[in-house]
């Protein structure tokens, strides 16, 4: 993992938050979501490996901003539970809320994130079916760190100490981005209410990981596919 430049992050979420509410809208609505995930880290270099999909959720606020009759820019503020299990074919030397540890190569962790995203998206809708609104989005999702911990179990046979739920905020970078699109529909019971339900794919592209004590260095990116559900006003 390496050390990144947190200020090029901060700037670069600070200019995208920024843009939806520079834009006049013509109407404001709001909604609130849950969001059972499957999520899953990748990294750019080969000796670390992915080791399958954790399940987590997601759940917080909507507000998606009207410029056009159909278009508007989405955004909220969600609590999102993540994280995803690698194994270190090198050695790995991790630090915890308790101190420095060094693991032999083999060594697998399962990171368990959590953030709090603010997603700014562009967001198409059809005219309404029946009851029913298709829509299409895309944009960015900006994660906040605000609690990360790892289990992490030593290479079969070594005689290491195993490592549960451990603090790793030295390990987690403070902010992330990555890119997400999604399609769903809305069913109208009324008026200006409806239930949305929905899929969302989030790739992430800036490095999830900091560590300035190690050996090698790699970009970590945390994915998820996530089944949305909610209600809108």
């Amino acid at each position: 993992m390496r050390n990144f430049r947190l200020i090029d992050k901060y700037q670069l979420a600070l200019w995208v938050f920024l843009v939806p509410f520079a834009v006049f809208g013509q109407g404001v609505r709001l909604g609130l979501s849950v969001s059972p995930q499957l999520s899953w880290m990748k990294s750019d270099m080969g000796i670390v490996e992915s080791q399958g999909v954790k399940m987590g959720f997601n759940f917080g606020l909507q507000s998606d901003f009207f410029f056009a009759e159909r278009y508007s820019f989405s955004t909220g503020l969600l609590i999102n539970n993540t994280g995803g299990k690698l194994r270190y074919s090198d050695t790995l030397n991790f630090k915890t809320s308790d101190g420095q540890y060094k693991f032999d190569p083999g060594a697998e962790v399962d990171y368990k994130i959590q953030y709090i995203d603010v997603p700014l998206a562009f967001r198409m809708e059809s005219n309404k079916i029946g009851y029913f609104v298709y829509y299409a989005q895309f944009g960015v999702t900006n994660h906040f760190r605000v609690g990360a911990t790892a289990d992490i179990s030593a290479a079969d046979g070594a005689v290491q100490q195993t490592l549960n739920g451990y603090g790793c905020k030295d390990e987690v970078g403070f902010f992330t981005m990555g890119y997400h699109i999604g399609s769903g529909i809305n069913y109208y019971f009324s008026k200006n209410t409806a239930i949305t339900v929905g899929f969302l794919y989030t790739n992430g592209f800036l490095d999830a990981s900091r560590n300035t004590d190690t050996d090698f260095e790699d970009n970590l990116s945390v994915r998820s596919l996530m089944l949305k559900f909610g209600i809108l006003f």
